[in-house]
């Protein structure tokens, strides 16, 4: 048991390291709508950016190199790199080690600034929901001081719940457990505990739940120029519908391997897919990258110095044989080899391998990554869908929740319960023909397993074209979601941790036990599931029908 003190020591120490100690970050950015606490609530338009900024508390949660936007990329084999930057060589080579949670480890941005943005956002969207609640207590819901102002609370509080959901989401498909505190917690009186990543991951959907049903019952819009979702209008009907696919994707990767994969509920999954985007949501950057800052979409573009695409995702589309014999080998005789697939997005031509796909760049050089380093960590090509934004100096649309997710999503549901196969199909051709210029699937295909390998080929089964489309598709979109999506599956390699501890300095604040995942053999290193304290872990009861 933790008392409330701690809880708030945690609010406390994460502004703290965003505001006050620059060195915490990697990369230092200023947050212009984050209102310091002392005039935070002297007018209601204090309030409103408070709310507005709390989408750029969740954003630079994920999407930052500081917070691991590459890290986690690396270690689920999509994109390849064996620079030190963010831990990416410390976990992303072979065998796997486990992750170093000190305080001190030159690494720890990559887990400690996931936690700290999350409840930094989480306590600003807390104080401006009390806010909204005194000033309607005090005026009533229609004569209180927001309302007389011109501000619709209606909007205010079904956005700042929003991103109340998505933070402790954030929490629930990184960390092993976490802090679960919305607007009804007194922080100085209520004791709280930690929780597990499975409740931690239902009590997200509630608080996006809570959400869409002020949205659905209300009608309201934010537009482009406003700025609270970069460069988007959003009006109630869309964020309901966000958060329908929003809240599908966290219920589906927060399974940390495939008992878990397989209980989810996919009735629901399939009901909210069906409610949810209609088209690919990418909030556009403007800024040079100052604040609206995609780090995926620009280092992980950049094949000449900063990272390839790892074989283990695009090596399965291989037809030559040159994959199936890299893999045969011992790690330090992986060399880089030419991939020839039918693929259109991998290789442009199917009479020269060096013509760029739609999606992936030809570099046939071994990469810019020391060999004593590990010659598996290279790679013939890169990834360049995103280019634009590289090229355009972080400036762009940045496709964060693409269609392609959902619709796996909703495949993987019919597969899972028994639909029909010909959606599945169909689902599958979207991308697999129309982009990839393959055959296309059948609905007389073969089902196959959940644990059938990647594949492209005609004769692969529908599970294994599902993770071929999913994987190219959804390469590098929003951070973290091949990692969850490999480790619900159980494809991480061997020794890779499932989720991370609470970060060492959270743990040191509390003291408490440092404690990590991660390594060939070691607790919660991939396949392991759970930690090793000498109990059973139960089943969560977020991921049973």
């Amino acid at each position: 048991m933790y008392e409330v003190q701690i809880m708030k020591q945690t609010f406390v120490t994460g502004l703290a390291c965003l505001l006050l100690l620059g060195g915490c970050q990697d990369l230092a950015v200023e947050n212009p709508n984050n209102p310091d606490r002392a005039v935070a609530f002297a007018q209601p338009g204090d309030v409103v950016n408070l709310i507005k900024g709390t989408f750029q508390d969740y954003w630079l949660g994920l999407q930052n190199c500081s917070s691991g936007a590459m890290f986690y990329s690396t270690i689920a084999d999509e994109n390849s790199s064996s620079w030190a930057n963010w831990g990416m060589r410390d976990m992303s080579s072979e065998p796997r080690i486990a992750w170093d949670n000190s305080p001190t480890y030159n690494r720890r941005s990559s887990t400690q600034e996931p936690w700290f943005d999350a409840y930094r956002g989480i306590s600003n969207a807390n104080d401006a929901l009390q806010a909204i609640a005194r000033a309607e207590s005090e005026g009533g819901p229609s004569n209180n001081v927001f309302t007389r102002e011109g501000y619709d609370t209606n909007l205010l509080k079904a956005f700042a719940k929003m991103s109340q959901g998505l933070m402790h989401g954030t929490l629930a498909l990184i960390f092993d457990q976490a802090f679960v505190v919305d607007e009804t917690v007194d922080l100085e009186n209520d004791q709280i505990d930690f929780r597990t990543y499975g409740e931690v991951a239902m009590e997200a959907v509630r608080m996006l739940d809570e959400a869409r049903a002020i949205a659905s019952a209300n009608s309201f819009s934010i537009s482009a120029a406003d700025d609270w979702i970069w460069g988007l209008d959003v009006d109630s009907d869309r964020m309901v519908r966000l958060i329908n696919s929003f809240a599908a994707r966290i219920m589906v990767q927060s399974a940390r391997n495939p008992e878990e994969r397989a209980a989810v509920n996919w009735q629901e999954v399939l009901s909210r897919v069906n409610s949810g985007i209609t088209e690919d949501f990418a909030p556009i950057g403007d800024d040079d990258g100052t604040v609206e800052w995609d780090c995926l979409k620009f280092y992980g573009q950049n094949g000449t110095t900063w990272s390839r695409a790892d074989y283990r995702t695009i090596g399965p589309a291989d037809e030559s044989g040159g994959y199936a014999d890299w893999l045969s080998k011992p790690l330090i005789d992986r060399l880089v080899f030419d991939i020839e697939t039918s693929d259109r997005r991998i290789v442009g031509s199917a009479s020269d391998v060096t013509v760029d796909g739609s999606d992936f760049e030809y570099q046939g050089t071994n990469g810019p990554f020391p060999a004593a380093r590990g010659t598996y960590h290279y790679s013939s090509h890169n990834h360049k869908r995103y280019q634009y934004y590289y090229n355009g100096n972080a400036n762009g649309p940045m496709p964060h929740m693409i269609m392609t997710e959902m619709d796996m999503y909703k495949a993987e549901a019919l597969l899972r319960t028994g639909g029909s196969s010909d959606e599945v199909a169909m689902l599958i051709n979207k991308t697999r023909v129309s982009r990839g210029m393959l055959n296309p699937a059948m609905g007389s295909d073969s089902r196959g397993s959940p644990s059938d390998d990647q594949s492209h080929m005609d004769s692969a089964s529908l599970w294994a074209k599902v993770k071929h489309e999913r994987r190219i598709e959804t390469f590098q979109t929003a951070t973290g979601l091949a990692y969850f999506d490999d480790r619900g599956m159980g494809d991480l390699v061997q020794g890779t941790p499932i989720h991370f501890p609470v970060p060492g300095r959270e743990l040191e604040t509390l003291g408490m036990a440092i404690y990590t995942f991660g390594g060939v053999g070691g607790t919660g290193g991939a396949p392991t599931a759970f930690r090793d304290d000498g109990v059973d872990d139960p089943v969560p009861t977020f991921f049973r029908r």
